[in-house]
């Protein structure tokens, strides 16, 4: 007798969809997977370093002080949390390898140009090209990293990305103020464009077109910047924009002045070099296994530990007292943030439907350059009076949004 449940006269079942040979693989073997995180290597190895000494660039260089590097960072990240609202749609429309060619394309064309300013007022044009720039590049690698993948290797495969963001830095950072030593920062600066120039050939050039099931809106439906506010009534995903947030703040804060902490205690520019190495060392080694153990375990408290290191860290630079404990925190600092950047984004995807996955991860860029300027904008105000108040503030508004996270269930599939 057959066993087939055609012959009792059920509905047959459906037989699993073929992959079109034009699609490709999504596994962390895969093309996809390898390309563009060699592409993000290159580009945040090009941009993270010059924004890092955009303060000493306009303080040493150009006698603008912190206040002119402050205003720069806040037009940038004003621009880049708009911006974000639409970069995500784009994204959904255009397709995620696009949004990254033109936010890599942008940034590699006006760092290139900044290093060429003479005037701190060629800074302060030059910032809200960054800003509309910066928001596609940031998107466009999210997403396109969350489509490379099945979604059950989404953590391991976000963790992958965060080490890559900051040992691509950690590399590039000794190398960048070596030459800056030997030439001046604008050798530094145009450095840095060269290398986002190969990220964006690179992504050219060996990045194919990905989608598929979970890659962009529902048919008959596009997305809209009016479905941020249906969005935020969501409490989970209310909560990681917080999240999101107070990760820009502290980042703001680190940005514009943390640099300058190296700078001032030690006075060679070769340290703040090896600062960023140090935030390779400490930030990107523990990220797959992070990754690894959030597929595993569940995020929520993985989450909750890496914002209680981002606040040590900010305390570690508000009485700094040796270039040994700055690295430390610079170490920590960048552990918590590369944390964030895995555990949030595979928080989105779980709890995300696939038409608002893109919509999503621009809101949430959007809520991270909304902290930076925040945090800019703290440390601008409080560096003359004391130049450690803008870590406390920041370790200070890591707690409520721990406290929030616990409204988070420990495991996030299926919210």
């Amino acid at each position: 007798m057959s066993l087939n449940r055609n012959s009792q006269g059920s509905r047959p079942a459906a037989a699993p969809a073929a992959r079109s040979p034009d699609q490709p693989q999504t596994s962390l073997r895969s093309r996809p997977f390898i390309a563009i995180n060699l592409c993000f290597a290159l580009s945040v190895g090009g941009w993270i370093p010059v924004s890092a000494l955009l303060a000493i660039f306009m303080r040493e260089r150009l006698q603008a002080g912190v206040i002119g590097a402050m205003v720069a960072v806040i037009i940038i990240n004003s621009l880049s949390a708009g911006v974000s609202l639409f970069a995500g749609t784009l994204a959904a429309r255009w397709g995620s390898r696009r949004t990254y060619l033109l936010g890599a394309m942008g940034i590699a064309i006006c760092t290139a140009l900044l290093a060429a300013a003479q005037e701190s007022w060629h800074v302060i044009a030059l910032a809200p090209l960054f800003g509309l720039a910066a928001p596609f590049h940031w998107t466009g690698a999210n997403i396109y990293i969350l489509q490379a993948v099945d979604a059950r290797r989404r953590g391991t495969a976000t963790g992958i990305a965060s080490f890559v963001m900051v040992l691509g830095p950690g590399l590039a950072g000794p190398l960048l103020t070596a030459i800056g030593t030997q030439f001046g920062l604008w050798a530094t600066i145009l450095g840095g464009s060269g290398l986002l120039s190969l990220a964006w050939a690179g992504a050219w050039i060996l990045l194919p077109e990905i989608g598929g099931p979970q890659a962009g809106p529902v048919p008959g439906r596009r997305p809209s910047i009016t479905d941020y506010p249906r969005l935020l009534l969501v409490r989970a995903i209310l909560i990681t924009s917080a999240a999101r947030w107070i990760s820009g703040f502290a980042h703001g804060v680190f940005q514009l002045v943390s640099a300058l902490v190296v700078l001032d205690l030690t006075g060679q520019l070769s340290t703040v070099g090896w600062y960023l190495s140090a935030a390779a060392i400490g930030g990107g080694a523990s990220q797959v296994v992070i990754g690894l153990a959030s597929d595993r375990f569940g995020r929520r408290n993985l989450l909750v530990a890496a914002m209680l290191i981002g606040a040590t860290s900010a305390l570690l630079y508000w009485r700094p007292q040796s270039l040994a404990l700055l690295l430390a925190g610079s170490a920590l600092q960048w552990f918590g943030q590369a944390s964030f950047q895995t555990l949030i984004s595979a928080i989105v995807g779980d709890i995300v439907a696939p038409r608002d996955l893109a919509t999503v991860s621009g809101m949430h860029v959007g809520f991270f350059s909304l902290g930076v300027v925040c945090g800019a904008l703290a440390a601008g105000l409080l560096w003359a009076s004391d130049p450690g108040l803008p870590f406390l503030l920041a370790a200070i508004c890591f707690l409520p949004v721990i406290v929030g996270l616990f409204y988070l269930p420990q495991r996030t599939i299926s919210i």
